[in-house]
């Protein structure tokens, strides 16, 4: 019968010793590489790691269950540090080895840890400065009051409040000092129109159209110049949708009785 042969980069000692990428390895490997009593390791282990005045537990050493042929034992990993420290204290050649070993290993570690100190850190995304996220939403709101014919007092507090969500600053100062409605504000839609006049949102809808209020666009009520005395255009979104939603003012049911 042919025997599988497997290949490995790692030198004899690191696989006798199992040392992993951190330069950890085990206790009860480090206990048979050095040939030491068989059946004592659970003295050995209590003299020299567990009741060790010079060990500390989860820095030196961990207690961990390994599986062995079945039965679950006792084991400890260890830093290179506290293997390489236990390798001298058996003064054979073996030991010496072993020591040397670990010596290398620790100096391979702080090489690693060096070179990762050296490595420029990723810089992080920068954010856009606040004066320019505010800049940009107050020019998009002028836009709106020039274009669209949204109110400028409107447009703006919805710019300064955007601006407040992306950049996390309170500009509550700022709100204070955008000029009061020289206008009633607009509150009511059709449907509540009709409520207080007798009729039904549609017949509002027409009526405010024959008095030259609002026009329809694109299948869209709009406000005429002369309903901008009336109302306010609000704009929405809905479902990744925006629009405007006209709100009337009071004076606006006095108009329409009339």
């Amino acid at each position: 019968m042919k025997h599988l042969v497997v290949k490995t980069d790692k030198t004899p000692i690191e696989v006798l010793l199992a040392v992993d990428e951190d330069g950890r390895t085990y206790a009860r490997k480090v206990y048979k590489f050095l040939e030491l009593a068989s059946g004592q390791f659970a003295r050995w282990a209590k003299t020299n790691i567990t009741e060790n005045g010079f060990a500390l537990e989860n820095e030196d050493y961990i207690g961990v269950d390994i599986d062995v042929e079945g039965n679950v034992v006792k084991d400890y990993k260890l830093t290179a540090g506290f293997a390489k420290k236990l390798c001298m204290a058996s003064h054979t050649k073996r030991g010496e080895e072993a020591r040397n070993y670990f010596i290398k290993v620790e100096e391979k570690l702080k090489e690693i840890a060096l070179n990762k100190q050296k490595q420029p850190k990723q810089p992080k995304p920068r954010k856009k400065p606040v004066n320019l996220i505010f800049r940009q939403e107050m020019d998009m709101a002028k836009t709106l009051a020039s274009v669209a014919g949204v109110k400028e007092g409107i447009a703006y507090a919805v710019a300064i409040e955007r601006a407040e969500q992306k950049t996390g600053e309170n500009f509550s100062s700022y709100k204070k000092l955008l000029p009061t409605a020289t206008h009633e504000t607009g509150f009511l839609n059709p449907t509540q129109i009709g409520e207080r006049i007798g009729l039904k949102a549609k017949g509002v809808n027409q009526l405010l159209l024959e008095q030259g209020l609002q026009v329809k666009k694109d299948e869209k009520w709009r406000l005429t110049d002369e309903g901008k005395k009336y109302a306010e255009e609000m704009p929405f979104t809905r479902n990744g949708h925006s629009s405007y939603q006209i709100r009337w003012n009071e004076s606006v049911v006095e108009r329409l009785r009339v």
